[in-house]
């Protein structure tokens, strides 16, 4: 299977390139594609060889890079890192919060012309992918040009472990070949262990991207925020984070209860992907709701609505430091949910619907806590967020027992997966 995998994506690759190529030069140094392509800048090449690669798909995994890189400057600052993501949101993140430190790139396509070539300029030393981000071809590269490879975060969702089961012949020798493996929890080592890994190169480590959350938020900028919107800390906010699948209409409805009992408050609808924000400016017309864009706001439109729609990629993590209480979706629909512990960074109190499988450790301790509470429904929604607005000391217990559920969970993890990462680096040298 590994065999044919790679000549179908060579083949791929050779009948696409001139197709490819031209898109490339279409849209220019500025976009993603010629990475993708393996076209590198000048001061990447130049800067080569790299000690350490860290592939971040997107915006959570980069997180999860910026409390690696951290954790590995503490200890050896001058190592040369290379970070590579796979969408334009990471990749504008990351070039954001670590660009000054680090080269910054889009993750090539796995095609093995493009990744060998790619592998032959970095020349990482080690090659660390974040959360199970498995790609053959590039992963094939490293090793055969000598580099070690470890994964770091690495989980394997309920939802996805049937299907790497049914690829054994793929998924085998990946994970065979890794040097380290730093598993999330002790359930997601198991499902690592029966897909190929080796025990005794699994370590435990929890899961680093909730450590990056505790010093992400910001008091300062959070007051500018209040001020540029006109809220205060009087006023009562609701914020619907990272919503799919059809969930505006469950979070629209509940919003239209809890309005018609506390009619100043304050409501935020944030997509997970911004291809749904004219889906959900349908469902705000569609009930008559006023409703202002946030892309309006940015340029320097005040405020006057109740009801905001962020069209903008970025916001919401501030948001959930202004709100009351935060709902986080791609929980109402099979989706496997959002992170949950970002409104906990700010001591906000968590509402989530029944399908949280790609977070069930926050899950599970955001509830021992007693700082997270489950949801089916819009009305349950309502009546949970309801009943927080009335109940402030419940309210700010629950909020504060969230930021101790995300305490709990970060305590050290991204220093213990740098020690093994740098444990690797010291080996492979």
């Amino acid at each position: 299977m590994m065999g044919l995998y790679k000549k179908v994506t060579g083949v791929t690759y050779a009948v696409a390139r001139p197709f490819l190529e031209l898109w490339s030069r279409l849209e220019g140094r500025g976009g993603m594609l010629p990475g993708q392509l393996g076209h590198l800048s000048n001061y990447v090449a130049a800067a080569g060889p790299h000690d350490i690669w860290l592939q971040a798909v997107s915006v959570g995994e980069v997180g999860v890079a910026e409390a690696l890189v951290q954790a590995i400057d503490r200890q050896v600052p001058s190592l040369k890192i290379l970070i590579s993501t796979s969408t334009p949101a990471g990749f504008a993140r990351a070039t954001s919060s670590l660009g000054s430190r680090c080269s910054v790139i889009p993750y090539p396509f796995d095609f093995p012309q493009v990744v060998r070539r790619m592998v032959k300029e970095v020349r990482p030393r080690v090659y660390a992918c974040l959360e199970t981000e498995l790609w053959p071809n590039l992963i094939e590269a490293v090793r055969q040009f000598g580099g070690k490879t470890v994964l770091l975060n690495g989980r394997i969702s309920v939802r996805s472990f049937p299907r790497y089961l049914k690829i054994l012949s793929i998924t085998r020798p990946l994970f065979a070949g890794f040097s380290k493996i730093c598993a999330i929890s002790e359930i997601h080592a198991d499902r690592m262990a029966a897909l190929g890994a080796p025990i005794d190169r699994i370590h435990i480590t929890g899961n680093a991207k909730f450590e990056g959350l505790l010093s992400r938020p910001d008091s300062d900028r959070l007051e500018g925020l209040r001020r540029r919107l006109g809220i205060s800390e009087s006023m009562n906010v609701f914020v619907a984070g990272s919503i799919r699948g059809g969930e505006e209409k469950e979070v629209i409805a509940a919003y239209k209860l809890l309005c018609t009992k506390w009619p100043d408050l304050i409501f935020f609808l944030v997509p997970r992907h911004l291809k749904k924000v004219s889906a959900i400016e349908g469902a705000l017309k569609a009930e008559n709701i006023a409703y202002q864009l946030w892309s309006d706001l940015e340029v320097e439109q005040q405020r006057s609505a109740k009801v905001v729609l962020v069209d903008v990629m970025g916001p919401l993590f501030d948001l959930y430091g202004l709100a009351t209480v935060a709902f986080v979706g791609a929980s109402l629909v099979p989706k496997g949910g959002q992170n949950l512990l970002e409104p906990a960074a700010w001591g906000c109190p968590v509402i989530y619907g029944p399908h949280t499988e790609d977070f069930e450790e926050a899950r599970i301790t955001l509830e021992s806590h007693g700082g997270g509470q489950g949801i089916d429904s819009g009305k349950n929604l309502a009546d949970v967020v309801d009943s927080l607005f009335e109940n402030p000391m419940q309210r700010d217990i629950q909020g504060k027992n969230a930021r101790g559920a995300l305490e709990s969970l970060a305590n050290g993890v991204a220093t213990k997966q740098a020690d093994i990462l740098l444990q690797v680096l010291k080996l492979q040298g």
